[in-house]
């Protein structure tokens, strides 16, 4: 019997595919987190996330006062992002709903006051301004930096990678505020107006043939002294217990690979080859594999709900996932055969798009180095 194998989420279920059916728009089928292509699209998403924010469905776990539920039960967030996965719907963890945590966590109470209820009207979209060109996974070596003059502070610096940053109107950005020997103790969480003075957002664009992510240039951009988020050279904390937040998003991945296993099996009838032997030996490991990364989701969250979370859950699952799905995306277009090279294709989307869940949010390695020395507490590797 599984966490949500009960009456009450049972009901639950039922109640959000019934939603989902009736209020879901039509958004383009693509692999991962994508932005969107055009202001059509994006008033789409606006006012899908908004009505998500309204039926009660994100925001449930916010204070009553900026609107959340009060009695919120976080294994609804799992079912929720498995049924939105199901429905093939992008995912609802994105940069947003992570700002959103970061304010009511760390906001003061006018930042509450001002961008709460924007995101929740759909008003107001975030990108996170995390990476940079020499520190993806290491936050800590991050080279931005602010500096306050009077009641302002100067950023000047680059960031990479920033999901969606050219259609948002704010950022949640990480700058460095003491020296570069701090690390994390000298960085410090701001809110960004992206049409600021001193801003150049240049989209990249990608082997997707999209541009879902961003260069960040700022040049002396002024900031008021209240757009710091949290304390002083706390940045640090700010960005990684938002990130934490992304709880209500863990069993998105295991049921979106449970559709990909589904499409392979079709795939694999369509093209003729589900009768050889080398690839149903093949589906049938990749059917273990995914159900090994659903028991992980539910272990995960079993062990958080509980308080005795390990040092190895995040990683582990993180990498289950993000191979699993590389794996998965390279077999599709291996049964395409040449068609697999025309552009267009759902398989050659996932095939292209996959290596980014194996960097994004830490790369591969940097899972593996902190399961080796955080989980198995095996030597700390050498580093210049």
């Amino acid at each position: 019997m599984g966490l949500t194998d009960t009456a009450e989420l049972g009901a639950f279920r039922v109640q959000v595919r019934e939603f989902l059916a009736e209020k879901a728009p039509r958004l383009p089928v693509r692999a991962g987190f994508r932005s969107p292509e055009s202001e059509e699209e994006d008033r789409v998403v606006r006012a899908w996330r908004a009505a998500l924010y309204e039926a009660g469905y994100l925001g449930g776990d916010w204070p009553v006062e900026w609107g959340g539920a009060g009695d919120w039960d976080p294994l609804r967030g799992l079912v929720l992002a498995e049924e939105v996965a199901r429905a093939r719907l992008p995912p609802l963890t994105d940069q947003t709903h992570l700002a959103g945590f970061a304010l009511v966590r760390f906001g003061s109470e006018e930042q509450k006051a001002r961008h709460l209820p924007a995101i929740r009207d759909g008003s107001e979209t975030w990108c996170q301004l995390f990476s940079e060109p020499e520190a993806g996974s290491d936050l800590g070596a991050m080279r931005t930096r602010a500096r306050r003059e009077g009641d302002e502070w100067i950023v000047d610096g680059q960031k990479v990678w920033s999901s969606n940053a050219a259609w948002s109107d704010l950022g949640f950005l990480l700058a460095r505020t003491g020296t570069q020997e701090s690390r994390h103790r000298g960085i410090s969480a701001f809110i960004v107006d992206m049409r600021a003075a001193g801003i150049d957002i240049r989209p990249l664009r990608e082997i997707t043939g999209t541009s879902d992510f961003s260069e960040v240039f700022f040049d002396g951009c002024r900031l008021p002294v209240d757009a710091l988020l949290g304390p002083a050279s706390d940045g640090w904390r700010v960005a990684m217990e938002s990130l934490g937040a992304e709880r209500s998003g863990i069993g998105a991945g295991a049921a979106r690979l449970r559709l990909m296993l589904d499409d392979l099996v079709e795939l694999a009838r369509d093209r003729g080859r589900y009768e050889d032997g080398a690839v149903r030996e093949q589906l049938g490991r990749f059917a273990a594999e995914v159900e090994v990364c659903n028991l992980l989701v539910y272990q995960r969250l079993e062990r958080e709900l509980a308080g005795v979370a390990h040092a190895s859950d995040v990683p582990v699952g993180k990498l289950a996932f993000s191979e699993l799905n590389l794996a998965m995306a390279e077999f599709g277009v291996s049964l395409l055969g040449e068609d697999g090279l025309a552009a267009g294709s759902i398989w050659q989307d996932e095939f292209l798009y996959a290596r980014t869940y194996t960097v994004a949010g830490g790369a591969s390695e940097i899972m593996r180095n902190i399961l080796a020395e955080r989980a198995l507490g095996m030597p700390r590797e050498a580093r210049s």
